[in-house]
């Protein structure tokens, strides 16, 4: 999969933006605020439906404009088949985006994700190790999402019948039997989720391993633990779909007068959470800043090998700022790494052998503009 060119217009601070792309590594450079995190926000934007840094549509537009908006051209390869989309969004005040697929209006976000497929590294992803269980929730679902529509309808699922559960709950004295009709469809879809994300994370464990393994001189040994919202045997993956759910349908009725008492439901896969060792280390409270930043790319490397064994190519990789505390060996090492797959990087300083203009592209950019550079 490839990026070929990029439109924004009165989005975050550009004014207008035509930007094409080379298929191997695309250096962004720039001072900070300039705008590079806006440019890799745009991109992934088309890839997840919404933003790593905001929840709110309003704030892609630029100061004093009425409405943003962006255009992404890019490529997918089936084979020897090139298949050629064009994604565009359109962002008003008070209003949801508007999405386009090939020209065509999308009314279902189900409808649109997979078409272009990327991962990305920020320094906010450092809350997956650092902060709470919704983050690394968060983690799986994102990127499972782009790969699996049976993943995201499951996941839809399961929270509509926990939302109309929690409603339920907080009604003053609500029937045994009502309660017990959304524990037997929570507990369906609950079981669904745990089987996806705890294959997906045996899946990437695989890849994590021997990234970070090289990442760290073959020093460090990272492992990824899966730990559900409920209290499961230890043998639950080798369980059956129909086990499961008699199971966690006896802990949610076990939980029930605490979950009365909360009003709201205390067990299941919405409390899932990830631990990360290194040699038996836990990550979270002894590794370091760098072991910790080792760990998430180490993660986001994974998924990019994930998405390529599922559906046959690399995703598009979105790196930003991720070479700030490597050294130049290590950077060297990375860049190597990313030979097959389409880049895109931004940075303060430039990076080892981009020179080359074979290579890739070196690009500046100051207050909203971008500029290619004649030495790449």
């Amino acid at each position: 999969m490839m990026v070929e060119s990029v439109m924004l217009s009165q989005f975050r601070n550009y004014e207008s933006l035509q930007l094409e792309f080379h298929p191997g590594i695309n250096l962004i450079l720039g001072e900070n605020a300039q705008g590079k995190t806006n440019l890799l926000e745009a991109l992934y934007l088309c890839a997840a439906l919404r933003s790593f840094r905001t929840r709110r549509d309003s704030e892609f537009i630029r100061f004093g404009a009425s409405q943003g908006y962006l255009k992404m051209n890019l490529v997918s390869t089936q084979g020897d088949e090139k298949n050629h989309h064009q994604m565009e969004m359109m962002f008003r005040p008070d209003q949801k985006k508007r999405v386009k697929r090939n020209g065509i209006s999308q009314q279902r976000i189900s409808d649109v994700m997979g078409t272009f497929k990327a991962v990305l590294f920020s320094p906010e992803d450092l809350k997956i190790v650092k902060d709470s269980p919704s983050e690394r929730r968060q983690f799986m679902d994102s990127e499972m999402v782009q790969v699996s529509p049976r993943y995201y309808h499951t996941l839809l699922q399961y929270q509509k019948i926990m939302k109309q559960r929690n409603q339920l709950l907080k009604n003053n004295n609500p029937k045994e039997e009502e309660i017990s009709i959304w524990d037997n469809q929570l507990s369906e879809f609950g079981v669904r989720l745990m089987k996806q994300r705890h294959r997906f994370l045996m899946e990437i464990e695989k890849w994590a391993k021997e990234i970070h393994h090289s990442l760290t001189g073959k020093k460090e040994e990272l492992a990824i633990h899966y730990q559900p919202g409920l209290l499961l045997p230890p043998e639950w993956p080798e369980k059956s779909p129909e086990e499961l759910t008699e199971i966690m349908e006896k802990l949610l009725e076990k939980n029930r007068r605490a979950d009365l008492y909360r009003q709201t439901t205390g067990k299941g896969p919405h409390r899932d959470d990830l631990a990360f060792t290194i040699n038996q280390m836990d990550v979270r409270q002894y590794g370091s800043q760098g072991q910790k930043r080792t760990v998430v790319l180490s993660l986001k490397l994974a998924v990019m090998e994930w998405m390529k064994e599922m559906t046959g190519e690399y995703p598009v990789l979105l790196l930003d700022d991720v070479t700030s505390e490597l050294d130049e060996g290590r950077q060297q090492d990375l860049l190597e790494y990313l030979k097959p797959v389409q880049t895109i990087i931004t940075a303060t300083h430039t990076l080892p052998g981009m020179e080359d203009p074979q290579r890739g592209r070196l690009y500046f950019v100051e207050k909203g503009m971008v500029r290619l550079s004649k030495e790449a």
